[in-house]
């Protein structure tokens, strides 16, 4: 996909100007309509935005996003909207020998920072030879970064660790099915995977039913307005201190989450405090503050697998 050259920034400081913002009218969505789903949007948007944040306990890994919804819920539509950014690498699908022979070398100099597939099931679909590989590579290059990998063919090292955030989406029935013996649920819970990934996973309410349904059949609303975050790129990512007097209030997410993956809850709690980072980038400022924390514990009634109405 060929993708505009927009301009790359300067480190922020305080001198900043403020953030712009795009929006979508009314009647222009494309695919599922996108009505009252700014939550939908903004956690695609932050996460995206953990690309250029950074601190002294993680380091810099982008954060990685698993939607989690029926069809027709506008996960593609809302991946859709952030595709022509620059450092990112969009897919339908993708196999480990892309990965390594197109994009990682992206990756290396952080022209590319994440990755865009929205639908993983196009990725799982393969035989285990083929998808158990990749899952390890993806899982890996979400988390620890890369260091070194050897093919049947070659052998691929790289000066350092090599890290990218996956932004990703599946169907709840697709996630769970028990197809000629494989759940992609338990393939990612037990390779540690899914410790990796923030889930968002929602359902549409009756009222927002209706909206759509409205919608589609007459092209009328007052309430198409959506709101898309202007990603604020840059050169150097921006260093932010952790403040854990705040970050104490994301700590019953944390163990939330980590009740799924059978983990400690660690990456999960990483995964916010860099959220955090990003809605403090995106809202120019030099440092979390109370703001950033109760963004994150609102978009958390959906970081979860109970599909709560959006």
């Amino acid at each position: 996909m060929n993708k505009p050259n927009l301009p790359i920034h300067e480190p922020p400081t305080t001198t900043l100007k403020e953030i712009s913002q795009s929006v979508i009218p009314r009647g222009s969505c494309i695919g599922e309509p996108l009505i009252d789903v700014q939550p939908l949007i903004d956690i695609v948007a932050l996460t995206l935005q953990t690309a250029f944040v950074t601190d002294n306990v993680d380091g810099y890994r982008p954060a990685s996003l698993l939607l989690i919804a029926k069809p027709e819920s506008g996960k593609t539509t809302t991946i859709d909207q952030f595709d022509s950014l620059p450092f990112i690498h969009y897919t339908q699908e993708i196999t480990v020998k892309i990965l390594v022979n197109k994009i990682l070398k992206k990756v290396e100099t952080k022209e590319t920072r994440f990755i865009l597939i929205p639908d993983i099931l196009n990725c799982v679909r393969k035989q285990t030879y083929t998808r158990e590989p990749l899952l390890q590579t993806l899982k890996s290059l979400v988390d620890e970064g890369l260091m070194k990998i050897e093919t049947p063919y070659k052998e691929y090292e790289y000066k350092s660790r090599i890290k990218a955030g996956l932004v990703t989406a599946i169907t709840g029935s697709q996630l769970y099915a028990d197809q000629e013996r494989y759940s992609l649920y338990s393939d990612l819970r037990r390779m540690g995977f899914l410790s990796r990934l923030i889930p968002f996973s929602y359902e549409y309410p009756l009222d927002k039913l209706k909206k759509i349904f409205h919608y589609i059949m007459s092209g009328e609303t007052e309430n198409t307005n959506i709101v898309i975050p202007k990603i604020r790129q840059f050169k150097k990512e921006k260093l932010y201190e952790p403040k854990e007097r705040l970050f104490i209030q994301l700590k019953d997410i944390s163990r939330i989450l980590a009740g799924y993956s059978d983990s400690y809850g660690l990456r999960v709690q990483k995964n916010l405090q860099k959220l955090c980072y990003a809605n403090a980038l995106l809202n120019n400022r030099d440092s979390v503050s109370e703001d950033d924390i109760d963004k994150i514990l609102h978009l958390g009634n959906w970081m979860n697998f109970k599909f709560n109405p959006l």
